[in-house]
C-alpha cells in the first residue's frame, strides 16, 4: 500500500444547524467530525470498532487556526502515526478548499475489550494492520500532545449529572460532551468574542451514566483555563486546558 492510500480524506460543509450564533462551526462538532473520520479510516482497514472491541481516547490535543464558518466547505484527513505499548497515535487535520491546514488533532487511543473493560494487546493481527498503514513522517501543526498543568483545582464551578444526550454506546459520558458542558458554563458574551484555539485533555476515568460530575474551572492566565472534572468518589475523570483568543 503506497503512502497516498494510507491517508483518507472526507468532505464536509459547515451547515446551518451545525454553527453557533456567530456562524462558526461548533468546536465540538468539529471534534466529532475528526474523530468520526478516524473511525471510518480504521474500519476500512480492518481495525475498526466491533461489538466487543472499541477504541478509547486516552489523550487528545486540538489546535484551531481558523474555524470553518457557515457554508464553508472543507476536508478532514486522517492517518495513523505510530504504535507503542498498547497505544496508537492518530493524526487528523482539517484543510480548506485552498489546501491550507486550518485545524489539527493528535489523539492517543487504546483498544479495549468492551465486555471485560480491559485493554487489548496490539501486537497481534490488529497491530500488524496498524503498522502496515502508518505514516510516521506526515506533519501537522501539533507535533506532540502537550503536558497539562498539574496545579490542583479546588474550585467547584458547577455540578452536572449526565443526561440522555451525554451518554455514548458504552453507557458512559461521551468524551466530547465534556467540552460542551465546559463551554456552556462560560458567559455567552465571552464565547461570542473569543475563538477556542487549543483544547488539550487527558481522560483518566470514565464517567458513569448515573454519576454526578463536579467541574472545577481555574483561570491560569488571560484566556487560558485549567479544568478538572471529578466523579462522586472524588476520582478525577478528566483534566484539560482551554486556550482562547479574542476576535
Amino acid at each position: 500500500m503506497d503512502k497516498s492510500a494510507k491517508i483518507d480524506r472526507f468532505p464536509f460543509m459547515a451547515e446551518t444547524f451545525l454553527v453557533d450564533g456567530k456562524g462558526r462551526l461548533r468546536t465540538t462538532t468539529l471534534c466529532n467530525y475528526m474523530l468520526s473520520c478516524a473511525g471510518r479510516h480504521a474500519e476500512a482497514r480492518g481495525f475498526g470498532a466491533t461489538d466487543t472491541l472499541g477504541w478509547v481516547l486516552a489523550r487528545m490535543a486540538l489546535h484551531v487556526d481558523k474555524t470553518p464558518v457557515w457554508r464553508d466547505r472543507f476536508y478532514v484527513e486522517t492517518w495513523v502515526r505510530n504504535l507503542y505499548h498498547g497505544f496508537t497515535d492518530r493524526c487528523v487535520r482539517v484543510i480548506d478548499e485552498a489546501g491550507n491546514e486550518v485545524a489539527s488533532l493528535l489523539a492517543t487511543f487504546a483498544l479495549m475489550n468492551l465486555k471485560t473493560r480491559t485493554s487489548v494487546d496490539l501486537n497481534g493481527d490488529i497491530g500488524i494492520r496498524l503498522t502496515e498503514c502508518m505514516v510516521p513522517d506526515e506533519q501537522i501543526a501539533i507535533r506532540r500532545i502537550p503536558s497539562i498543568n498539574r496545579q490542583p483545582v479546588d474550585e467547584v464551578s458547577f455540578k452536572r449529572r449526565p443526561h440522555y444526550s451525554d451518554i455514548d454506546i458504552n453507557g458512559h459520558m461521551n468524551s466530547v460532551r465534556y467540552l460542551d458542558h465546559i463551554l456552556d458554563h462560560f458567559p455567552i458574551d465571552y464565547i461570542n468574542s473569543h475563538n477556542l484555539t487549543d483544547f488539550v485533555v487527558a481522560y483518566m476515568n470514565e464517567g458513569a451514566a448515573t454519576e454526578e460530575l463536579t467541574y472545577g474551572i481555574k483561570e491560569l492566565d488571560t484566556d487560558k483555563y485549567l479544568v478538572q472534572v471529578t466523579k462522586e468518589n472524588s476520582v478525577v475523570a478528566i483534566r484539560c486546558e482551554l486556550h482562547f483568543k479574542p476576535l
